[in-house]
């Protein structure tokens, strides 16, 4: 039978076989199990999709036998010889890949490959990037990490970890810079939109407040009115309704984001909007809404779920 990750082999060899390994040894491949046996959550759901969807794994969760089996025979065959980029046609490595298709057609490895531009040691520079995006949980998590901390990583020194570095930053200056052209936050959308790219880099939590003229635009850039626990204490009311005035806006989004990764709110953070609810009204602001930030764009909107927080 056709195997649905058979192909990830020859463009991501070291990673598929990570998933792999972990899915043939779980009785139910879920996207959790494989989690819990160290694989990055989004290759976990994004394989677990793709053996749904082939019939490979029932919607139960258990084993199609014979995919299982297919998978374990190509597991136990030997690699073919040389790194992943020697092994790929030259016109699918990466750089003639971004050539041919446009940057934004390499997948995360391929986009740190062509930065790091060679391996180290025995190690092919895509199977370095693949391994470094694996350890550190992707491109969020490379991009929290100190210039200082690359270059302590395995495969990296001083050199590579000031490269990797500089377009990480370099992402967060395109993306603060997005913010002065006064974007119309008319939709939870729209606002999520804009901080997500931000929020994905934070391993604390932040609270931000939008400020908006009447026509819903931002005025200025986001005001961050606490960092760390900010459910527990009356400061993000205070400093919120502060930052809002101060920038003259009649209207106010909060977000803040969930360094977990998931965007469901908590019964702290609908306590903290009703304060902002009602904190806002006494100064005559409207608060549009209260939008909490996960990882891969994901957010949610306390107006939308939960109404009953603005009565």
């Amino acid at each position: 039978m056709s195997l649905a990750l058979a192909a990830q082999l020859a463009t991501r060899p070291e990673a598929t076989r990570r998933i792999l390994r972990a899915a043939v040894a779980a009785e139910l491949p879920t996207a959790a199990a494989l989690a819990d046996a160290g694989i990055p959550r989004w290759d976990a759901v994004a394989a677990v999709r793709r053996l749904e969807a082939a019939g490979e794994v029932a919607a139960s969760g258990s084993w199609h036998a014979a995919a299982r089996d297919g998978y374990l025979s190509l597991l136990a065959a030997e690699p073919a010889t040389g790194n992943a980029l020697e092994r790929r046609e030259e016109a699918d490595r990466p750089r003639e890949k971004a050539m041919r298709g446009g940057i934004a057609s390499l997948d995360d490895a391929e986009l740190v490959a062509l930065l790091l531009r060679t391996g180290s040691g025995d190690e092919g520079v895509l199977e370095l990037a693949e391994r470094l995006l694996g350890d550190h949980g992707g491109l969020a998590g490379l991009a929290r990490l100190r210039v200082e901390e690359l270059a302590t990583a395995k495969g990296l020194g001083p050199a590579k970890a000031g490269e990797l570095a500089a377009a990480c930053e370099l992402g967060r200056r395109l993306a603060s810079a997005a913010l002065r052209e006064r974007p119309v936050l008319a939709n939870p959308e729209a606002a999520a939109a804009l901080l997500a790219p931000l929020a994905t880099t934070l391993a604390h939590e932040e609270f931000w407040c939008l400020p908006l003229d009447p026509r819903m635009r931002l005025i200025g850039e986001p005001r961050v009115v606490a960092r760390g626990d900010v459910d527990s204490t009356d400061a993000p009311p205070r400093a919120f309704c502060r930052a809002a005035l101060i920038a003259g806006g009649v209207a106010a989004i909060a977000v803040h984001n969930h360094p977990t990764g998931d965007p469901t709110p908590s019964a702290a953070d609908l306590a903290v909007t009703r304060r902002l609810v009602a904190a806002c009204r006494a100064i005559e602001i409207s608060l549009q809404d209260h939008l909490v930030l996960g990882d891969g764009g994901r957010f949610s909107s306390i107006r939308r779920a939960h109404p009953d927080c603005w009565r």
